[in-house]
Parts: C-alpha cells; sequence; structure tokens
C-alpha cells in the first residue's frame, strides 16, 4: 500500500501514477473534497473559484491525463482603457475582435507584437535572467508592455516579473500560445473532480496528524485511525508540509485577494480580460466571467472577478473599476478570498527538483517545479514515479 497525503492537484496526479501502474494507493485529503487551491464554492447560486483561475489545456501534464471536462474558452489577449482609448493585445490566429482592435496600435509600434511571437518561439534566454530583463531586450517595450504584457503577466504569476525567472515565464507563454484556456461548468472544481472520480480509494475529511516509521514502511495517523503504507507521499500545501519535514527548501509566496461582484448592466467588453497597470491602483485584472460561461451567475446578473495583490479597501477597487471601464460598478460584493500562499515564487535562475525524498518520505507539490497547475501535476507524476520504483 501507498498512501498518498494531501488531494490537491499534485496529491490526485501521484495517487493516479501509482494506480495506473498496477499498486495499491489510498488518498487521504482533510477537507471535505478535494482540489486544494483548484477549488471552487456556491454563493447565493453564483460559483466563486478560489481566485481567478483558468485552465490551458496546452500544459503538457493535462494533456497526458486525457481530460475529458468541456472548457470554455476565454477570448484570446487582454484589454486596458490607455489614454481614454481602448487598446488590445492578444493572438490573432484566434480572436479576430482582438486583432482588429489591436491594429492601429501594431501599425504604428509592430515590433512589440512580433517580439512577443518571438519570445514565444524561438528567443534565447539568458541563464538567471528575469520575465522583465528577457521581455524588454527583445523588444517588448513602451506602452504595449506596460499597459498591456506585464500587466497581463503580473496577474498570472501574482508578482512582478523581476521576481519571475524568464524560462518559466517562457513555458507559460507557450502553453498559451499553444491552447486557448478556459472554464468549465461548475468552476474550477470540475477538473480536480474529474481526476478524484478517476480514483478507487479516497478518503475525504480526515485530517493525517502523524507519518511515523514502522518497520520497512510507515505508520499514517489520521483522527479516526492508523493506516500501515510501504510509501508515504506527501503532497499537502507547503505549510502543511513542513510539520512533516525540516528539510524543506525556503520557498517565497505572492498573495492575492480575490474580489466577486455582480453586475446588473453589460460592461465594455466585458468578455475580454482587463488589465491595469501597476501605477493605476491596486487591481491587476478583472473579468466577467459569467459572459464567459453563463453558468457561473444563477440569474443572468453578470459576475465579475477581480484580483488584487495587496489588502485594500473596496472603494478603492470600485473606484478603478470605474477608470478601468469606463463607467461605475454598481453591482453587489459577494464576498472576497485573501489568498496569502497562492503561488511559489520561481526567482531567476532558480532551480527546482520535481518533487524530494526526505528521509523515506516523498514530497511533493508546485513549489518544487512551478507555480502552476502544470507545475503541481508534473511533481506528482514524478513523486508517484519515484514512489513506483522504490
Amino acid at each position: 500500500m501507498i498512501v498518498v497525503v494531501g488531494g490537491g492537484l499534485a496529491g490526485l496526479r501521484a495517487a493516479l501514477t501509482i494506480q495506473e501502474s498496477g499498486q495499491q494507493v489510498h488518498l487521504i485529503e482533510g477537507n471535505s473534497n478535494v482540489g486544494g487551491r483548484v477549488t471552487s464554492q456556491d454563493i447565493d447560486g453564483f460559483t466563486l473559484d478560489r481566485g481567478f483561475q483558468v485552465i490551458n489545456p496546452g500544459y503538457r501534464e493535462l494533456e497526458r491525463l486525457d481530460i475529458r471536462t468541456h472548457f470554455h474558452p476565454i477570448p484570446a489577449g487582454a484589454v486596458a482603457m490607455v489614454g481614454g482609448q481602448w487598446r488590445f493585445f492578444g493572438d490573432p490566429r484566434r480572436e479576430i475582435r482582438t486583432i482588429v482592435g489591436a491594429l492601429p496600435s501594431i501599425a504604428s509600434n509592430p515590433l512589440p507584437f512580433f517580439s512577443l511571437l518571438r519570445a514565444v518561439l524561438v528567443a534565447r534566454i539568458e541563464e538567471g535572467e528575469s520575465a522583465a530583463t528577457f521581455l524588454h531586450r527583445i523588444g517588448i517595450s513602451g506602452e504595449i508592455y506596460g499597459a498591456i504584457v506585464e500587466p497581463f503577466l503580473r496577474g498570472v504569476f501574482l508578482t512582478a516579473l523581476t521576481q519571475v525567472d524568464a524560462k518559466f515565464a517562457r513555458r507559460v507563454l507557450r502553453s498559451l500560445y499553444r491552447q486557448v484556456p478556459g472554464l468549465p461548468d461548475g468552476g474550477v472544481q470540475a477538473l480536480s473532480q474529474e481526476l478524484r472520480n478517476r480514483l478507487k480509494s479516497i478518503q475525504c475529511g480526515e485530517w493525517v496528524h502523524e507519518i511515523t516509521r514502522s518497520g520497512k514502511g510507515f505508520s499514517v495517523r489520521t483522527e479516526s485511525s492508523t493506516i500501515s503504507a510501504r510509501k508515504v507521499i506527501v503532497a499537502t500545501d507547503y505549510s502543511s508540509a513542513e510539520s512533516f519535514s525540516e528539510h524543506l527548501p525556503h520557498i517565497n509566496f505572492a498573495r492575492s485577494t480575490a474580489w466577486y461582484f455582480t453586475l446588473e448592466d453589460p460592461l465594455p467588453m466585458q468578455h475580454q480580460l482587463h488589465v491595469a497597470s501597476l501605477s493605476s491602483g491596486p487591481i491587476v485584472t478583472a473579468i466577467d466571467l459569467a459572459a464567459v460561461v453563463p453558468s457561473y451567475s444563477p440569474d443572468g446578473r453578470g459576475l465579475l472577478s477581480v484580483t488584487t495583490l495587496e489588502r485594500c479597501e473596496e472603494s478603492a477597487v470600485r473606484s478603478q473599476l470605474g477608470e478601468m471601464y469606463g463607467e461605475a460598478i454598481t453591482g453587489d460584493l459577494i464576498t472576497t478570498f485573501d489568498i496569502d500562499n497562492a503561488l511559489p515564487i520561481i526567482e531567476p535562475g532558480a532551480k527546482r527538483s520535481g518533487m524530494l525524498e526526505d528521509e523515506g518520505l516523498i514530497f511533493a507539490g508546485d513549489y518544487f517545479t512551478e507555480p502552476s497547475q502544470n507545475g503541481a501535476l508534473l511533481s506528482g507524476r514524478l513523486a508517484g514515479e519515484a514512489a513506483i520504483n522504490n
């Protein structure tokens, strides 16, 4: 028996990897449902993800899993109000509305547009280079960088691009170039639920309090029982994993706050992801999720998802939203989620091991790879393979 502790994407992937090998595996999750950060909840009939998230079918690890959940694609590109005018930037192969709006900017300054394609496809990255330095070096600068590209990527990584490794940033850009990300009916939780449904042995609502050596294996003690295991994979959040090992690498985490507002009336280009420059206020991104996935709303009203990186007052958020959309937001605030450890920060030149083996225990999580769903799934797969082969 191999026990996996933690039912986020890393734990689910580890357990599935072991199950597919034919070995017996049991997953234990302390919460009432799986998913970790990739989770959703219902408030007043609205589907609210824990922070603005999208699922990118272009991620290699999702392709390996042959996911069957249907995703509603989010329109390619992003939009921002700059100098009283809308500025668009996106992938012209997929969103004709985006390229039509972007043509004036591209015609007047084509270098950033083609530099972004070069960044995705061929540009060489210097060792230890940050995403910001890389993008500037290959020609992505000026208005298109400050108003669109930088805030868009800051919304992805939840930290300044000077703190993001360029190699990781390019992998994200390539995945976006290969496939349009989207959202499923039922929220991002639907992805976690599909993986859960594939597992034969899973136990939710039971916290693991202790893992000890027992003969050639381990004893895993929960609130109600003790399970014997040949191998144990710890795939919890970082703070929980620290209680089982003193040798985890030091990781810095980015934080964010997710705000959800109802929308009584349509907003300009509400189907698009709106981004905001760093100097304009606390908001990074905003989008009407119900315009993308109508089932997120119970009654046809819009559902505005707003991301800020720092804690701030509702009045500051509403004020900046008015500037971003050119009109006041009159809907109600449904709720906020403060997410202190939203994503691990992969700093320029940082090396990641994929997973960690410490005194027989195997640890998995996106903090061993990269801050993304793909990173969590990759770490889980590597941990599962290590448990099988050892």
